[in-house]
């Protein structure tokens, strides 16, 4: 893939963390000359042995935390803070959700840049977009009365409220049960398709990832590089049963758990 054909192209980043010049302790790195592209509509999952530095991975395309060297290019445009154009949704809704708006307003705060629309009609796309992640007759509760899974659909709304042309995703589902995570999964999906919206989820569950994901990046331990960019090459539509029953869907799996323990413990 050129990178004229990117919307996200990420071009030999490094990261470390950790360092202090007063007393001397050395910087630990996380990320090593690590290199991507996303198309636009992609869906990509990123997995990889647990500390590998997948988190900080997702803090820099987010313009959330500088790199080291290399850059992050997103539109065509250096990403050098958080642009206008990329949406996050967080592994702790809890916390990235104000308990003191209700979640039509929640939602409306996520669109505090687009200057275009008056106060009423922000409103009524927030009403609009809450429907639409099925939360209709919930607009006007507050987070802290709703479900785990109802938080994170509002966080879902929130990010693509801000007309956001990428959508990051950091363990979005880690924290919700079983049924409620296949909900949410299958509601990814139809979003996805629906605004044609590019994602980037991170995830420790391997199943998730190919479940969702047209490219599985599964990445070494650190300092972290891409071990292996994998195709998903699964029939559609998906659903909760065949897919994950589907041979092929059985092959890849294998292969990515193959790489995962393969890999050396940090240290």
């Amino acid at each position: 893939m050129s990178s004229a054909d990117a919307i996200l192209d990420v071009q030999h980043i490094a990261k470390a963390l950790g360092g202090d010049a007063g007393s001397g302790r050395a910087a630990t790195s996380i990320i090593g000359d690590l290199a991507f592209a996303a198309r636009p509509g992609e869906f990509i999952a990123i997995v990889g042995p647990s500390g590998c530095g997948k988190t900080t991975l997702l803090m820099c395309l987010a313009g959330l935390m500088p790199v080291d060297s290399g850059r992050v290019v997103f539109e065509a445009k250096p990403v050098s803070g958080p642009p206008a154009g990329i949406g996050v949704v967080f592994q702790d809704y809890s916390r990235s959700l104000l308990p003191w708006r209700t979640n039509v307003a929640n939602v409306v705060f996520g669109m505090k840049r687009l200057a275009d629309l008056s106060e009423p009609q922000k409103a009524e796309r927030a009403r609009d977009l809450l429907q639409h992640v099925g939360l209709k007759g919930f607009e006007d509760f507050y987070p802290w009365q709703v479900s785990g899974g109802m938080q994170q659909r509002v966080a879902i709304a929130r990010a693509l409220a801000a007309r956001s042309h990428l959508l990051l995703l950091d363990e979005p589902l880690a924290a919700v049960d079983a049924q409620t995570r296949a909900e949410v999964q299958d509601l990814l999906l139809a979003l996805a398709a629906e605004y044609r919206q590019t994602c980037v989820l991170v995830t420790h569950d391997v199943d998730e990832a190919l479940y969702l994901a047209d490219r599985v990046i599964v990445l070494s331990q650190r300092p972290t590089r891409v071990l292996r960019d994998i195709a998903v090459d699964l029939p559609a539509p998906r659903d909760q049963l065949s897919t994950r029953a589907h041979p092929r869907f059985l092959a890849l799996r294998e292969e990515v758990l193959r790489l995962i323990k393969s890999l050396p413990k940090a240290h």
